[in-house]
């Protein structure tokens, strides 16, 4: 029989187990690798979620002092705190590019390495100013007929200094206040009005004309600006009313919970007469700032 040889053959299985077991080790590594760089991959995005929410709670921290004492920030410059593996510190800033009734505040949240940083422009609380008169005018108030108006006017409630005043009730400017009314859900009117819708923020521009209230079915609400001279003889009006001119109430029964201000020159007289009832109420004041929200407002936000 002829015999057969393996001599050839001697050698080639042992090569093949070492690229087989050579390659199983490179496959492994890489999956190893891959998986040290995903979990480093998600460490990170967790600490910048973390750095970032850090970040925030520096901007809620600024609103606390701010919501304490607006006026003494100065005290709270820079705001920094320690929270579990990171920190934050914020920046209350005083920007002569922005009115007195709004600040810039920057906060960095920090965790290792990563930091996040935001930006945002707060604006001062609406607080009402402690408003304890029904009536404030800037010049004498004329009372006459049975017209009922609770607390009385007084001595001080007339020829009153306004300068300032609308800022310390409202939190904001006036142009700042025309801007909101503006928007939705608000209300904005470039021509005076008669016994057009009233609620939310109304602004009315009136151009040199009287606006007029005279149906007594009409009703409003909220915060009303009215830029010039305004005549009320009928309906009702829950809120605060300020008036940039003139205000004649009367010959009807025309119906003011809340309070009203008369920004005018100590020459015009604001007058009250006929069966006008205009009452001082504390819950129709709350509720009209109600409409600018509540505490210290975030008006702008950026990532920077």
């Amino acid at each position: 029989m002829r015999r057969i040889s393996l001599s050839s053959e001697t050698g080639v299985i042992l090569p093949m187990v070492i690229i087989l077991a050579l390659a199983l080790t490179i496959t492994g590594l890489a999956f190893l690798n891959a998986g040290v760089i995903e979990n480093s991959l998600v460490r990170r995005e967790i600490s910048k979620s973390r750095a970032f929410y850090l970040a925030e709670a520096g901007v809620e921290h600024a609103r606390v002092k701010l919501g304490q004492d607006w006026e003494g920030w100065e005290a709270h410059n820079p705001i920094s705190a320690t929270l579990g593996a990171g920190a934050y510190n914020a920046t209350i800033y005083y920007d002569t590019a922005l009115p007195s009734t709004k600040r810039r505040v920057r906060s960095t949240g920090t965790v290792g390495e990563i930091s996040k940083t935001v930006e945002v422009i707060l604006r001062k609380p609406a607080t009402g100013g402690g408003i304890t008169s029904a009536l404030t005018a800037g010049g004498n108030i004329i009372v006459a007929g049975s017209a009922d108006i609770w607390p009385e006017p007084t001595e001080e409630d007339q020829n009153v200094d306004f300068s300032g005043l609308f800022e310390e009730i409202f939190g904001t400017t006036k142009d700042e206040m025309k801007a909101i009314a503006q928007n939705s859900p608000n209300r904005y009117y470039d021509s005076a009005i008669k016994n057009e819708i009233v609620e939310n923020i109304t602004w009315v521009d009136g151009g040199g004309v009287e606006s007029e209230i005279t149906t007594n079915t009409w009703t409003g609400s909220g915060i009303w600006i009215v830029n010039g001279d305004l005549k009320i003889t009928g309906g009702t009006f829950d809120g605060i009313l300020w008036v940039i001119g003139s205000l004649y109430l009367g010959a009807g029964n025309p119906v003011i919970r809340g309070s009203v201000f008369v920004e005018c020159s100590t020459e015009v007289d604001t007058t009250v007469t006929g069966n006008v009832t205009l009452q001082l109420n504390q819950g129709a004041i709350d509720d009209a700032l109600g409409n600018l929200g509540i505490g210290v407002i975030v008006e702008s936000w950026q990532e920077i």
